[in-house]
């Protein structure tokens, strides 16, 4: 899987997020670093790509332009993209269900209702992000299209916590599935807001297996660099660069390499952006964990 930081500027301030003590410049990836990356991937064993990373993809303004010379160019891999909905403006929606540019849709919602979902995606309006949403799902319903398969989530946290089921009640009937997530710490930088059995795990757990990601994601930001990881927002461990590399040779190569061999030994210790992560939380019972131990 490859994720695509379209853009790594955002129209909102999520309590959630570490968006905005984020150091890198907020920008858009250029047409050209896109296009580079898009040749290196064709005829590799390429299953899916995420069209956005630390960002909000809608805030590039050529987001269809670049959508359709990632189609055109990997017709066969599966296309994902997760949003706000803040920026999913009317024309948007019709092109991307008109043209079928994606494979799936994911809504970030978070919360039922106005009041919570405003205090918590601060700066995104209630009635726009509904409003897009149903513009979406109500113009692929009279197109009769099959794609994309639309999803929402809400992120299962102190602040959510008593409307999830609410929550699960009224999407489940409109979009094709609901999804709710456990809190991320991102590296440990956010406090954490888990609830329940899931707390306890968070605060009190760790990695003891080799953490998936390096193995089955590589991040390339907005302006070309490498990550280690997805939840590396800052890019503190780059394990090279899109524009002098290709995407084989950096998959391959010596510094990525070295990141998994660490985590095969447990020496999470030496590397300072896992440290405090708590995404041992999605992975723990996953078959790759269990065959470790």
């Amino acid at each position: 899987m490859l994720s695509l930081e379209l853009s790594s500027a955002c129209n909102a301030n999520c309590i959630m997020c570490p968006h905005g003590e984020m150091t890198r410049p907020k920008e858009n990836m250029s047409i050209e670093t896109l296009k580079k990356v898009i040749a290196d991937c064709q005829g590799k064993p390429l299953k899916k790509i995420n069209l956005f990373w630390f960002g909000d993809s809608f805030c590039n303004k050529n987001i269809i332009e670049y959508l359709r010379v990632v189609r055109k160019g990997l017709p066969g891999v599966r296309l994902y993209i997760s949003t706000n909905a803040g920026l999913l403006k009317k024309e948007i929606s019709e092109k991307i269900i008109d043209e079928e540019l994606l494979d799936v849709i994911n809504f970030d919602v978070d919360g039922i209702n106005k009041e919570t979902l405003e205090k918590i995606r601060r700066n995104l309006n209630y009635e726009e992000v509904i409003g897009n949403i149903e513009y979406f799902l109500n113009y692929k319903k009279e197109k009769g299209k099959n794609k994309p398969e639309t999803r929402i989530t809400i992120i299962r946290m102190v602040p959510t916590e008593k409307e999830i089921d609410a929550f699960v009640k009224h999407w489940k009937p409109l979009v094709d599935k609901v999804d709710v997530n456990d809190y991320n710490t991102w590296l440990g930088t956010k406090d954490d807001l888990n609830v329940g059995e899931c707390r306890k795990r968070s605060l009190g757990g760790g990695f003891n297996f080799a953490c998936l990601h390096p193995w089955d994601e590589l991040v390339i930001s907005a302006d070309g660099q490498a990550g280690l990881c997805c939840l590396d927002y800052d890019l503190k461990a780059v394990v090279g660069d899109a524009m002098k590399e290709s995407i084989e040779d950096i998959w391959r190569g010596e510094t990525l390499n070295g990141y998994r061999k660490k985590m095969l030994e447990l020496d999470y210790g030496s590397i300072e952006v896992c440290k405090n992560c708590n995404a041992y939380i999605y992975q723990e019972n996953k078959w790759w964990a269990k065959l470790q131990r």
